[in-house]
């Protein structure tokens, strides 16, 4: 009997146990959520915390190599530029050949001519003074043409020191006619140019040696000047040189022209003189026909 009691009570125990966490079981599932509830936000907090100090920026390296494509874009319209300086050589060249001379015989050129533009070369065979210009006869072995000019054209023509019997000359002018005699009458100085400089054609002599005889013969002369008479278109200077003496006959425009001629007018001054002995009223006479026919060699 007493056996069975004690196992009926602890039946009854077990059962009460039993029964009691049944009873209970509402109030354990409220106490295990407070507790979690409090600690999640704490952890969510750290864990967006975390990520935060991965730096992806380290990888800002790829970027940096975008300067190497800039590089290699600057060089390309540096070269283009370069082309562009070729084409300024091209005008260069072409304007090199422009300069061509046509130069007519004299022995073609006709009245048939006259007013025509043309360029000849010839020799100085010639030589003459007008009151208005000078005259040349050009002979190139075809013909002869006398070349005019006008005291503008003489003054402007930088070879005129340079050209006189004996040079070669070229010359370009309009073809003219006057009393049956060819002429060219070039526009301005620079249309006459000495090719060669002209040579002495004179034969040196003594004043005292030279006579009727040698009229029309072409002298040079050099002495001093004695006295000058002045007339209205030609001035008288005469020169002595220790053998006789003789007249010097200068027209205006030839005078006008002849470089430091005030020491013409000075007795005493030093004279060389090219020109054609003429016979006039018994008395010699000796005529520059160029301005360069005469020279002062000293003046006082």
């Amino acid at each position: 009997m007493g056996m069975g009691k004690t196992w009926l009570t602890i039946i009854a125990v077990a059962l009460l146990v039993g029964l009691a966490g049944c009873g209970t079981s509402s109030s354990p599932p409220t106490l295990l959520l407070t507790p979690t509830t409090r600690p999640l936000p704490s952890l969510t907090a750290t864990t967006a915390a975390s990520p935060t100090p991965i730096p992806p920026p380290t990888d800002t390296p790829v970027p940096t190599d975008t300067p190497s494509p800039t590089a290699t874009a600057t060089p390309a319209p540096s070269l283009t530029p370069a082309a562009t300086s070729t084409p300024t050589l091209t005008p260069t060249l072409s304007a090199t050949p422009t300069p061509m001379v046509v130069v007519t015989p004299i022995g073609r050129i006709t009245a048939g001519d006259v007013g025509q533009q043309v360029t000849v070369e010839g020799r100085v065979v010639g030589t003459a003074s007008f009151s208005a210009g000078f005259k040349l006869t050009l002979d190139d072995g075809t013909g002869q043409i006398v070349l005019l000019m006008w005291h503008n054209v003489y003054d402007d023509c930088w070879d005129a020191a340079k050209i006189n019997l004996g040079a070669q000359v070229r010359a370009a002018g309009q073809v003219g006619l006057y009393e049956g005699e060819l002429q060219i009458e070039p526009d301005w100085g620079g249309d006459v140019k000495a090719i060669t400089e002209a040579v002495a054609q004179a034969t040196a002599r003594q004043i005292g040696s030279l006579g009727s005889d040698d009229a029309g013969q072409r002298v040079m002369i050099e002495g001093r000047v004695a006295r000058v008479e002045g007339l209205s278109q030609v001035v008288k200077v005469f020169v002595e040189d220790g053998t006789g003496e003789i007249v010097v006959l200068l027209w205006r425009t030839v005078l006008d022209r002849v470089s430091a001629n005030t020491a013409l007018g000075t007795p005493g001054s030093r004279v060389r003189v090219v020109g054609q002995v003429s016979l006039y009223k018994g008395n010699l006479e000796v005529t520059p026909a160029l301005p360069n026919d005469v020279i002062v060699l000293s003046g006082e």
